[in-house]
């Protein structure tokens, strides 16, 4: 999951009458933000890692070879020579009926197509609810993420009300998400408060997951994670089950910081370590072996 913050860089002085040139500032400036808001930070030997970082003959190369020495892969920096958000993701939520059983398609998607994803996702939910499913099918295969509140949206009706997951930061405190009055909710702050999901349903639900499963699908996964009636089937996930931050840079580039590890609803942490399966099974089989347990749930 990546949530955005605008950096406005400024060239300071040092204030002892000697200027710093624009590409120490630069540097500086990017490891300010590793250091303050990084996940690793309070292990790194952050005097040696400056003081290499400045002897290096490239800004960009320095702060990827910081980026290496804290051990996160979901930190990153990206350069671009038009700078800007990534590009949208119009993907949007797809499905059908399987016999008696409800197979639901999430996607990855990014935020500004969080609206019409969720749309999408409302009607096909409201059809394949119409054929009175005995099981449900989440399939979270390739989705790479993005922003997580459109997709925990769609599935809300299958999640029911209360915590679903949190974010854990590097001062041990955390924040809760969940489902409240059949709205997501991070924190505080409600997600698409206008759109009237389906109401809560109750019913097994398998989830499907491989290595493409990355980031906000982990989180997807992690709200099912712990449900009553809840099984995974399928291949270990990326392992990025963490919050990112990204700043903007002066010239472009984009530097995203993993600021909070993901838990599930029981408190249990993840990381940068792949999440596993509960039952295990090659990727293009994981369909059959959902359908064949929910089959035994009715």
């Amino acid at each position: 999951m990546i949530r955005y913050v605008l950096l406005v860089l400024l060239l300071l002085s040092t204030g002892v009458g000697e200027p710093v040139s624009p590409a120490r500032s630069y540097l500086d400036t990017a490891l300010d933000l590793l250091q303050q808001h990084s996940m690793e930070s309070s292990a790194a030997d952050w005097p040696r890692l400056r003081a290499e970082a400045h002897r290096a003959g490239d800004a960009h190369d320095a702060i990827r070879w910081v980026i290496g020495e804290l051990g996160n892969p979901h930190t990153v920096l990206r350069t671009s020579p038009s700078g800007g958000p990534p590009p949208s993701i119009r993907e949007v939520p797809g499905g059908r009926m399987i016999g008696s059983t409800a197979y639901l398609k999430l996607p990855q998607t990014s935020s500004d197509n969080g609206e019409t994803y969720v749309e999408s996702g409302r009607y096909l939910l409201r059809d394949l609810l119409a054929a009175r499913p005995s099981g449900w099918v989440v399939d979270l295969r390739g989705n790479h993420g993005g922003d997580m509140h459109p997709m925990l949206t769609v599935v809300a009706p299958l999640l029911g009300e209360g915590k679903t997951g949190s974010f854990v930061h590097p001062d041990g405190t955390t924040t809760d998400w969940g489902i409240r009055d059949g709205h997501v909710h991070d924190g505080e702050r409600i997600w698409f408060p206008q759109v009237e999901m389906p109401p809560a349903v109750n019913g097994p639900v398998a989830v499907l997951i491989d290595g493409g499963t990355a980031s906000s699908g982990e989180a997807v996964l992690l709200a099912f994670t712990g449900a009553a009636r809840t099984r995974s089937f399928g291949e270990p996930t990326a392992g990025y089950a963490t919050s990112n931050e990204l700043f903007l840079l002066p010239d472009g580039a984009r530097l995203a910081i993993t600021t909070a590890y993901m838990a599930d609803r029981t408190g249990r942490t993840y990381g940068n370590t792949p999440i596993a399966p509960q039952t295990l099974v090659d990727s293009d089989e994981a369909l059959d072996a959902a359908i064949e347990w929910l089959a035994e749930q009715t």
